[in-house]
């Protein structure tokens, strides 16, 4: 068989052409032919045929081309191997294996060989008669073409300065001046040129070849020429009869394959491009991000489709930074293998390490060349890899921020995060096939929730379903979904796809004591963690622990969110956790979370008491040792605590009542209660209610028995379920005048006036529970509950239209909460004077009370119950003529009610909503 591939496929067998006409095959042919006796694994095969456009089932589908070439050219021809296929053949029968060979052979003749030199190079050359690969537009192919080409014109140019050695070199000066043309910044190119019309007696030419090349690159580039072609500038200044001519290097192509599933990230992919836009010093674009997150895949995605921009070469190293057994590469080994490249060995290698760190600057200097070092341990491996030249560019990853590298060399910092479900989702398709995924899409969905958005780990999800085709997902799903089991799960029993293994290389270079803060993290309840919470957990001070969360969040093992509160990756949470299990005592762990609990125990009572000061505080223990609690200078910023930690306060009181931590549980409980209600937070405040009333019958303690049925009843009413009020509420009023404390027996009539409103709307026993409030205390016992009984009997008079006695209930609650300063039970009031004016009539006096009422209890946090006047406002709005008005605030109230939705508030939205629209047609 002979075949040629350096121009239009030729194959022949047995002396007889051989017609491979479609593409798919004349690839697979050329992807089997260019690693010519080797085994090509089919995953790759299949990468170089389709690129990223791989078919349902790319393994059928080459398959079936594989069948087609053994048929053309015979059965013997082409062999299957475990993984892969094998073509067999002589390389000296395929034209791009002689050419590799000839310039090989060329390289390798001595000064004086010249002769035989020019025949090898001149032979190579003529094996080409086209465009290699035509038709063939993988990026893996046009990647080979280029490279080729680059061969070919590096050829031209040896065979040029062979050339340049002989008796004529005049004669050489018009094909030169051609190719020139076409390639008018190649700087050897011009030397040769410059030598051509030297040695031919024209040397005023030869030096306005040299003013237009620098001329021409500081125009384009922004660079002066290079060393070498000065020198051959300065050697015909000085009449030197024979300067040499400006050396050759190779073009290195050291960039390892590109993803072929790489989806998303065009963000990313745009931010790089926009780091090279500006001129100036060498643009360094420094990819972070966790393991597994995929960066060397995005500085090897983009660089593919940028390799017109750097003609130069590329260079790749990975510099070992996280490798889970070898040391990081010094970077003394990393600059020989880059002068390597360069074609500097042997005794053209200086012996000192620095000075070969100039040498390899120098040989960069103006060329435009790709360095991408990978997997960086530090700023520290890095820099000295740097080259001088703004002509080059450095893509650096690592696992590490790189703040350093960012601060001084003016890196632009590029952090990846996890992928989106629907790019996901692409890329188990990629892997796995539609066709497959189609069939078990909710499998998939939950698949894609299991993984987290990890590239890594979707990539071991690929992996495992690929290799065992005929195992439903729904397996795999379910042996994932098994939390204790899920990093089992994620491993392949290789280095590179295990999760576990992966994380441990971050980790590996981590100091005891971030380490061990590393672990405690992943126990700490809630999804995130702040600052002072995280120095509880850790029992360090607060300035030692942000140390640490640094740390942690320059390894990528943290993330720092906008709102300054730290957070871990689902899965890393997950190996953390394992981590801390395995490595720290229980004692150690246990300690950690009674501080982190005590701490969020602790602040809540500070928070509890700026939210309503009015309120008997509920006694608690005094902090553990070394645990400070935050303090509140108003109610403003305690409201931003409780909602910025609500998550981890749930977690933390579910933590309480796993570890049977019962006065934890019911103490968290009520300091949150007031917060929910104000915010709605309704099934929060009834499941924590729930939690609250269980763990005060387990203890057996009266008082917190009084203070949990209380929140259970008031949060049952709000839930919709005032009847679990009625029957629980008797039996703990008869509880509290057992114990003869008439200020819970208030509360708990209050709370049976609510139960009876919201059922049946039974206002007449609302107004004779109301009543009895007044008589069991004196406004300076709970002025509070003094204010919010005041207001209850006006709303029942409100609600029998008998307008004079609301008015007069309403106004006295609303004195009574001015003289306590009570701004909450006065803005309920108001609103509910608002609506007598509303029901009697009076449209501006209503508007009034409505707006005064919704602004305050807006400041105050109490977005449920400024909702309610928002609706009423609204209607009055609409009543008024002020459509505008009308349609904004109830906008925003039904915005508030899609998160928060209560039915009967609902109903009355929609019923002003329908009378705003009936108004306003025409």
């Amino acid at each position: 068989m002979r075949f040629r591939l350096l121009g239009e496929l030729d194959v022949r067998v047995d002396g007889r052409p051989v017609e491979i006409r479609r593409p798919r095959l004349r690839g697979l042919l050329t992807a089997l032919l260019t690693d010519l006796n080797k085994v090509v694994p089919a995953d790759v095969l299949a990468e170089r045929i389709w690129g990223g456009r791989l078919p349902v089932n790319p393994r059928n589908a080459l398959y079936s081309y594989v069948s087609r070439l053994r048929t053309a050219l015979g059965e013997d021809a082409l062999a299957q191997r475990s993984g892969g296929y094998l073509l067999t053949s002589d390389p000296d029968d395929v034209d791009l294996h002689v050419f590799l060979r000839l310039l090989g052979e060329a390289g390798a003749r001595a000064a004086g060989e010249d002769e035989e030199k020019a025949r090898l190079l001149t032979r190579a050359l003529d094996l080409w008669t086209g465009e290699p690969f035509a038709g063939l537009d993988t990026p893996w192919f046009a990647g080979l073409r280029e490279t080729l080409e680059s061969r070919r014109f590096g050829a031209r140019l040896d065979l040029f300065d062979v050339r340049l050695r002989g008796d004529r070199p005049g004669g050489l000066i018009p094909e030169l001046t051609a190719l020139a043309e076409a390639h008018p910044l190649d700087e050897r190119l011009s030397g040769q040129v410059m030598l051509a019309l030297h040695r031919g007696g024209r040397q005023g030419d030869a030096l306005r070849e040299y003013d237009r090349m620098r001329r021409l690159l500081a125009e384009e580039l922004g660079a002066d020429p290079g060393a070498p072609l000065r020198r051959v500038h300065e050697r015909i200044l000085r009449g030197d009869p024979r300067p040499d001519p400006v050396p050759a290097g190779p073009v290195p192509h050291q960039l390892p394959a590109a993803p072929s599933s790489f989806v998303g990230r065009e963000e990313l992919l745009a931010a790089l491009d926009r780091a090279g836009e500006p001129a100036g010093p060498v643009v360094i674009s420094a990819i972070g991000g966790a393991g597994g997150i995929g960066k060397t895949w995005l500085a090897l995605h983009w660089a593919a489709g940028r390799l017109d921009e750097f003609p130069d070469g590329q260079l790749y190293v990975n510099l070992r930074g996280f490798d889970p057994v070898a040391e990081p590469m010094p970077v003394s080994v990393a600059v020989r293998g880059f002068l390597h490249a360069l074609g500097v060995g042997g005794a053209a290698l200086p012996p000192d390490p620095d000075a070969q760190l100039a040498l390899y600057r120098s040989l960069l200097a103006g060329k435009r060349v790709l360095v991408v070092l990978d997997n960086a341990a530090g700023t520290d491996q890095v820099v000295p890899l740097l080259p001088g030249s703004p002509t080059c560019r450095v893509v650096v990853t690592s696992q590490h921020r790189l703040g350093a590298l960012v601060a001084t060399h003016g890196a632009r910092p590029i952090s990846l995060d996890v992928l989106s479900a629907p790019e996901a989702r692409e890329l188990l398709a990629r892997h796995i096939g539609r066709e497959r995924l189609d069939a078990e899409a909710g499998t998939v969905d939950e698949l894609v929730r299991l993984c987290s958005g990890l590239p890594l780990a979707l990539g071991i999800v690929a992996a495992r379903a690929v290799t065992a085709p005929e195992q439903p997902l729904r397996l795999l799903a379910e042996e994932l979904a098994d939390h204790a089991a899920r990093l089992d799960g994620l491993d392949t029993g290789e280095a590179g796809l295990s999760l576990r293994t992966v994380f441990s290389w971050s980790t590996r270079h981590l100091e005891r004591g971030a380490a061990t803060v590393f672990g405690l993290l992943a126990l700490a309840p809630g999804p995130d963690i702040g600052l002072a919470a995280a120095a509880a957990l850790a029992g360090l001070p607060a300035a030692a622990t942000r140390t640490v969360l640094r740390t942690l969040e320059n390894a990528h093992l943290l993330t720092r969110g906008a709102t300054g509160r730290y957070r871990m990756h689902d899965l890393v949470r997950l190996y953390a956790t394992e981590e801390a299990v395995r490595t720290l005592p229980e004692s150690v762990r246990d300690d950690a979370l009674r501080r982190v609990t005590d701490f969020f125990l602790q602040t809540s009572w500070h928070g509890n008491r700026v939210l309503e000061p009015l309120d008997a505080p509920v006694p608690i223990a005094p902090p553990l040792p070394g645990i400070e609690p935050l303090e509140f200078a108003s109610h403003v910023d305690a409201l931003r605590w409780f909602a910025e930690e609500h998550a981890c306060l749930t977690a933390t009181t579910e933590l309480a009542v796993r570890s049977g931590r019962h006065t934890v549980v019911w103490q968290l409980v009520w300091l949150l209660n007031e917060f929910r209600s104000r915010q709605g937070l309704l099934p929060e405040r009834e499941a924590g209610a729930r939690s609250a009333l269980a763990a005060a019958e387990l203890l057996g303690d009266v008082p917190a028995q009084l203070l949990a049925h209380r929140i259970f009843a008031g949060a049952s009413i709000f839930a919709g379920r005032p009847e679990l009020a009625l029957e629980s509420l008797p039996a703990a009023l008869a509880l509290a005048e057992r114990s003869g404390d008439r200020l819970q027996q208030a509360h708990l009539h209050y709370v049976l006036a609510g139960a009876h409103e919201y059922h049946g709307g039974d206002y007449r026993a609302e107004l004779v529970h109301g009543e009895r409030v007044l008589a069991l205390i004196e406004p300076d016992h709970d002025p509070r509950l003094y204010v919010k009984a005041l207001d209850l009997i006006g709303f029942c008079h409100l609600s029998w239209h008998d307008w004079p006695r609301a008015r007069h209930w309403l106004d006295r609650a609303a004195e009574v909460a001015r003289k306590y300063h009570d701004l909450n039970g006065e803005a309920h009031a108001v609103g509910n004077l608002g609506y007598v004016a509303l029901r009697s009539g009076d449209w501006p006096a209503a508007i009034g009370h409505f707006e005064r009422a919704v602004e305050v209890l807006r400041t105050l946090g109490n977005v449920r119950h400024a909702t309610f006047f928002l609706v009423a406002l609204g209607d009055c709005y609409r009543a008024a003529g002020r459509d505008g008005d009308a349609r904004e605030v109830l906008n925003d109230a039904r915005a508030r009610y899609r998160t928060h939705p209560e039915g009967a508030r609902l109903k009355e939205l929609e019923a002003c909503l329908l009378a705003l629209d009936a108004s306003s047609s025409p």
